[in-house]
This record gives structure tokens, C-alpha cells and sequence, in this order.
């Protein structure tokens, strides 16, 4: 009972939905069970289960029944906030389409329980809209009732593992150590691809196949592996792996800031209106991070953004034209939309030419570095100076940050001292 009240705790008290259900089984001369009269009394209050292809238009919570037809086993990984979690995935069906349904930490550890051909009673919340909508389990229960799955053979919705992936490259971070299962050390390197299909997280545990290959590339993968992981599709590559250049142009798919919704994962393309400086802390498995936060717009509006790990430490000032890719949206402290950048996604900073100028100005100290405060604007030295000291520079400045060609001490202006000294004196 209290698994159908969920439905409709918004509407009325849970003792007013327990006697409802007590009079439906009276009235139904003790024909219909607590369960079966508890659905009865949802569905007379306008909350009525619905198929998976109505999923895309649910409300925030929706019941269905849903075939099992796979079962991933439970995994353990670390938050951005160094905490450890547990998720799993089960991929449902009915007759009218597939979901993937995510459960996490103490939900995740009893798909142990839960075998392919299984029919449950789901309440969820709908997070995807595409063609297989992804469900965040709230409650699940086991049902009585049949559910016919068309082409149940094949229900799995990986794409073939070994064939060829022809994508773009779009970023790849730095090797990293591991320890696998027999106690032996190794090295892994994560990047993250991209098609017309989509934008993925492709693990390499031979660093050496992504040797050379330049980021921004389009290529072909052979003898990828393909899984599902609480973020969607991902790839995983292994010594037998080639990555080989592709002739064929790749167009990357890219929403608006006002597509963005709880939930969903995204690729926008706009520029960095704010930016804050990187902040470090230690997770609780001991590791230093960081994360920062920005503002992105584009041509419909502003977000916030958030980035953890070393994505956090790249150089960002306003202005910046940039790509994010697979960044999740989710409520933020102050109930606001956010984009999370985490595992899996990734920023590219579109290169802009540098320009020459030359400027008077003193060399300061700030959160970015060392920089020539003009007055009207502040470049970072991309080679720190001494502080204090007034300066005549020329240089190349790029995306902020000005490498000098050329500079001398400023010898005062007269004039300028003169108009200080009126301003303080009063023009006296």
C-alpha cells in the first residue's frame, strides 16, 4: 500500500488513501486484494499507470509494469564529492518500448533479486526522452501480471561489440594508475568520443592505442567493447584495439541552454560569460580534486556550470568560446538548474587567434596569477614579473593571457601625477 501512495501522497493524507483502499476490498466482497485496490483507488484519483512509450510525457513520477529482459550487475564508484555509491542498471519492456531503469545504493543491491523475465510494478522518475528513457527507480515491486515484449532476442540496446566506431575524438585525459583484481599495477586512459548517435566515454586500458592521435580528429575504433553504465553507452578498448584516421565528416549534435532539463544529459556550444577560480579539496577516500564553477550562455540563455577533477583546473576567462559535452543537469543548492561536469564529459576551449598590444600598466597579484592591471583591463603573465613595479610592455595576448615581446619600466607621466594630485587636493 504504501508503494501506490507514492503516487498520490500530493492529493490526500495516508490514513484518508488506507481507508479508501479498506472500503474498496469491502465493497468488492473481499474479491479484490490490498494491492489490487489500492492501484483501483490511484486510478479513481487520476494517477493511473502508464505504458514506457508515455514515459517521454510523464510528470515527475510515473508507475508502470515493465518486463525485465537484462540485468547489470551492481558496481560501486565515487562521487564528485569523494563519497562512495552503488548503481545498477535493469533494462525493461512492455509491448510498447524499452527503459532503462537505474537503481542506486541501497535500491542497486537488490537487483541481486531480480531475474530476466521477472514482471515488476515500477515507480519512477522519467529522466530520458529518447527512444529507450532512462528511470530513476523510486520503488520497485514484483507483479502478477504477463507483459509481452516484442523481439525479445533482441533487447539489448549496445551496439555490437568489435565492430567499427567511426567518431570524433573529442577530448583524452592523462594516463592514470590502476590496480587490477590480481594485485599487478596498470595504466588506463579515459577520453571521450562522439557521433551523429551521440557523445560517449570511451576507456582505453592500453594507453598505447591512443598514442599520437590527435584530439579534434575524426578516426575509426576497431575492437571496441561496448556496456551500459548509469551514464548511457560507454566504450572500453583493450590491446587488440586500432585507432586509424576517418575521411568521413562527423557532425556532433548540440542542444540550447533552453533544452536543458533535470535530468538529461547535454552538449551545448556558447561562451563563458563568468568564471570563478578552481577551489581544492580532499575527497574521503583521501584525494585531492578540485571544482569550479561558471556561467555558460548561448543564443537563448545562461546556465551555471560546475566542474570537478582535473577538467577544473583548465584556463577559462569570460569571453571564452567553448564545447561541453555529456555534462548532466541537476538541481543545484538553491533549486536552479545546473550542468555537472564529471566522468565522461568533456570542455574544449576553441582556439582564437592571439593579438599584439601594447600596454602601461603595474604588475599585480590575483586568484588567476601574476598580471599588468592596465586600469581598463588585466592580462596574466604567462611569465611571472616581480610585483609592484610599473611597466611599458608589448606582447601577444591570447584568451587572456599576454606573453611579452618586449618591456621596460614606465617612467611616471607628469601630467597624469598633476591630475592625482588636483583630485586629492581639491583643485586648490
Amino acid at each position: 500500500m504504501k508503494f501506490h501512495y507514492l503516487l498520490v501522497d500530493d492529493l490526500l493524507p495516508k490514513g484518508e488513501f488506507e481507508r479508501r483502499v479498506e472500503k474498496k476490498v469491502a465493497e468488492s466482497g473481499d474479491l479484490l486484494d490490498e494491492r489490487t485496490a489500492a492501484m483501483v483507488v490511484v486510478k479513481d484519483l487520476g494517477r493511473a499507470h502508464i505504458r514506457i512509450r508515455d514515459l517521454a510525457g510523464a510528470p515527475s513520477l510515473a508507475c508502470f509494469f515493465a518486463k525485465v529482459l537484462s540485468v547489470e550487475e551492481p558496481r560501486e564508484f565515487e562521487r564528485p564529492d569523494g563519497t562512495t555509491g552503488i548503481v545498477a542498471s535493469v533494462m525493461v519492456g512492455d509491448e510498447t518500448g524499452r527503459a532503462r531503469l537505474t537503481l542506486w545504493d541501497e535500491k542497486a543491491g537488490g537487483v541481486r533479486e531480480i531475474d530476466v523475465g521477472d514482471v515488476l510494478e515500477v515507480l519512477g522518475r522519467p529522466k530520458g526522452r529518447g527512444k529507450t528513457p532512462d528511470v530513476t527507480a523510486v520503488a520497485v515491486q514484483e507483479a502478477a501480471c504477463e507483459i509481452t515484449c516484442p523481439e525479445e532476442a533482441g533487447v539489448s540496446a549496445l551496439p555490437e561489440s568489435g565492430g567499427d566506431l567511426e567518431v570524433r575524438l573529442i577530448a583524452v585525459e592523462g594516463p592514470r594508475a590502476f590496480t587490477r583484481r590480481d594485485g599487478s599495477a596498470g595504466e588506463m586512459v579515459e577520453a571521450v568520443i562522439g557521433n551523429e548517435d551521440g557523445v560517449f566515454r570511451l576507456v582505453a586500458w592500453a594507453p598505447a592505442v591512443l598514442l599520437g592521435v590527435e584530439t579534434g580528429k575524426n578516426v575509426v575504433i576497431r575492437g571496441a567493447t561496448a556496456r551500459e553504465s548509469d551514464q548511457g553507452i560507454e566504450y572500453s578498448l583493450g590491446e587488440a584495439a586500432s585507432v586509424t584516421p576517418s575521411e568521413r565528416e562527423i557532425t556532433l549534435l548540440f542542444k540550447t541552454v533552453a533544452d536543458v532539463e533535470e535530468g538529461g544529459s547535454y552538449s551545448l556550444a556558447g561562451t563563458v560569460a563568468s568564471v570563478q577560480s578552481p577551489h581544492s579539496f580532499t575527497t574521503r577516500s583521501g584525494r585531492q580534486s578540485s571544482v569550479r564553477n561558471l556561467v555558460a550562455a548561448d543564443g537563448t540563455g545562461e546556465i551555471p556550470v560546475v566542474i570537478w577533477g582535473e577538467k577544473a583546473e583548465e584556463h577559462l576567462v569570460p569571453g571564452d568560446r567553448i564545447e561541453i559535452y555529456n555534462a548532466t543537469a541537476r538541481r543545484g543548492r538553491y533549486g536552479d538548474l545546473e550542468l555537472h561536469l564529471s566522468w565522461g564529459s568533456a570542455l574544449v576551449v576553441l582556439a582564437e587567434e592571439g593579438k599584439e598590444v601594447e600596454v602601461v600598466g603595474t604588475i599585480i597579484a590575483t586568484g588567476q596569477g601574476v598580471c599588468i592591471d592596465t586600469g581598463d583591463a588585466c592580462y596574466i603573465l604567462a611569465e611571472p614579473l616581480p610585483i609592484g613595479y610599473e611597466v611599458r610592455a608589448r606582447g601577444t595576448v591570447h584568451r587572456g593571457v599576454i606573453t611579452l615581446h618586449h618591456i621596460e619600466a614606465a617612467l611616471p607621466d607628469p601630467q597624469d601625477l598633476e591630475r592625482r594630485l588636483d583630485r586629492f587636493s581639491g583643485g586648490s
